[in-house]
């Protein structure tokens, strides 16, 4: 097989990077202490994004919990066809932690800048460009119109609004942060989220297009799960983690923003060559598998660092001092790390060991892994800032808050157990059909019983989910009704 001329490995590295060191170093060294005396009136134009991903998210739950009753029972009638289920499930695990994300980085970018949104007109122009091109995917794609190419089954034309609501985010962010006065412009907060909005484009648009040669058609699909919804995500969300942590404890914005600096680096340089290991099987060298190992360790070492930031930003709090909202919030960050950590990082460090990753690779493991991941990397820090934003212009009920708790408990129940029995699945799959060469139907029959537990975990999951976002949602509507999806 025809290889792939090293330099177009490399158009991913950001020269945004350099910018962002040289940002660094100009920083005033003196400690500043975090949050804004005052809210600014264009934060309102977040609450639409948090109030759709909710009911995006929701709707995910669902999808998955009929796909994996699928896998299990395939006779069982459905609407639509398993790969077409398949792909509504993928890209709704790539669309609505990027509207969430969006939400996010609008209202915090607002918080960290000083200063209202350039431009929240435009803000509401790119949320009915994005909510008009997703309904579009969807239907297309219940219609059976597909490319075929896994998590970019949407239609060229389709993707082409998504961009543009891309575009129009790091458009707004940009104008908003060069009308910044100069002292806040340093901060990397705002360096972290603009950074973040921005690589989301460059990393999506290649996928626009074909490829004639088929590991570059690989490899550019790679990198919208690895780069942008995994790490350009990450820097948005963690850049607003950070903003969070800083407003409700008054932490030091100096030791946070010192972290975070480096979480930034170790983030960018593990995603862009920990992904490496996924090329080697798509035709390139076997030096890849080794860098994407050895880069897998830079990935964990930067999660540890996240885990510092919650530390930091966390101690001396007290939980009964907080609001109702703002503990939903905090358990949701905890989470977050604590998927980050196991999930992400150390799943994915062992997973990527050369030796191991050439019998695990493409197995119920690295479904385990993409669970854990999408929910510890991006997932409940987009539930966590949704949260934070909505539960600062609402007041849930006691029954409200009630549902809310025990759908969260269902949620990391439903996800543990389904994400155990993927890891069970996986491992007993490598062992019997890539050792001990059984046949790939036999192999899965076997292992029946531990997927009809990944879809009972599923629908604890689907029950979790319907019972949190319910309650965030009655408040929100109680409170602006059909207003919401109009808040500039």
């Amino acid at each position: 097989m025809a290889r792939i001329p090293w330099f177009l490995l490399l158009i991913p590295l950001p020269a945004a990077l350099v910018q962002l060191v040289a940002s660094w170093l100009r920083r005033k060294r003196k400690s500043q202490r975090d949050g804004t005396a005052r809210g600014y009136i264009s934060q309102q134009a977040a609450l639409p994004y948090c109030f759709a991903t909710l009911l995006m998210f929701s709707s995910q739950g669902l999808v998955a919990t009929l796909g994996a009753l699928h896998v299990v029972w395939p006779q069982l009638p459905a609407p639509v066809t398993a790969e077409i289920g398949r792909a509504i499930h993928l890209n709704l695990s790539v669309y609505w932690p990027l509207l969430g994300s969006m939400g996010v980085g609008y209202y915090f970018f607002v918080q960290e800048a000083n200063v209202d949104l350039y431009s929240r007109p435009l803000a509401q122009v790119q949320f009915w460009v994005f909510q008009l091109s997703f309904a579009g995917i969807m239907l297309a794609l219940l219609l059976g119109y597909t490319t075929g190419r896994e998590y970019l089954e949407a239609l060229p034309g389709l993707k082409l609004g998504i961009i543009l609501a891309v575009e129009i985010f790091g458009y707004n962010l940009l104008r908003t942060y060069l009308k910044t006065q100069s002292q806040y412009r340093q901060r990397v907060t705002l360096v972290g989220m603009l950074l973040g909005a921005w690589y989301i484009l460059a990393q999506y648009i290649p996928n626009l297009v074909s490829y004639l040669h088929p590991s570059v058609e690989q490899m550019v699909r790679f990198w919208v799960v690895h780069m942008t919804e995994e790490m350009s995500l990450e820097l948005l969300n963690i850049s607003a983690l950070v903003s969070l942590l800083l407003t409700p404890i008054a932490a030091t914005r100096k030791s946070l923003e010192r972290v975070l600096f480096f979480n930034i680096i170790i983030t960018i340089i593990g995603g862009i060559f920990a992904t490496g290991h996924h090329y080697y099987w798509i035709g390139n060298s076997r030096g890849w598998l080794w860098i994407g190992g050895v880069f897998s360790l830079v990935q964990m070492s930067g999660v540890l660092v996240l885990g510092y930031i919650g530390y930091r930003g966390l101690e001396g709090m007290k939980w009964q001092q907080l609001p109702p909202g703002h503990r939903l919030v905090l358990a949701l960050v905890i989470c977050s790390i604590i998927y980050h950590l196991f999930g992400a990082a150390l799943l994915g460090m062992i997973m990527s060991v050369p030796q191991w990753n050439r019998y695990s690779h493409g197995t119920y493991i690295t479904s385990a892994h993409a669970h854990l991941a999408l929910f510890g990397a991006v997932g409940f820090l987009v539930l966590a800032g949704a949260t934070y934003i909505l539960t600062q212009r609402i007041t849930l009920t006691p029954a409200e808050l009630t549902r809310a708790w025990i759908g969260l408990a269902l949620l990391n129940l439903g996800l543990l157990l389904m994400s155990t029995m993927l890891l069970v699945s996986g491992i007993l799959q490598t062992y019997l059909w890539r050792i001990a060469g059984l046949d790939f139907m036999e192999t899965h029959t076997l292992l029946r019983p531990y997927l009809a537990l990944r879809a009972a975990g599923g629908a604890i999951f689907a029950i979790g989910d319907f019972l949190f976002v319910s309650s965030l949602v009655t408040g929100t509507w109680r409170r602006f009704g059909l207003r919401i999806f109009f808040a500039h």
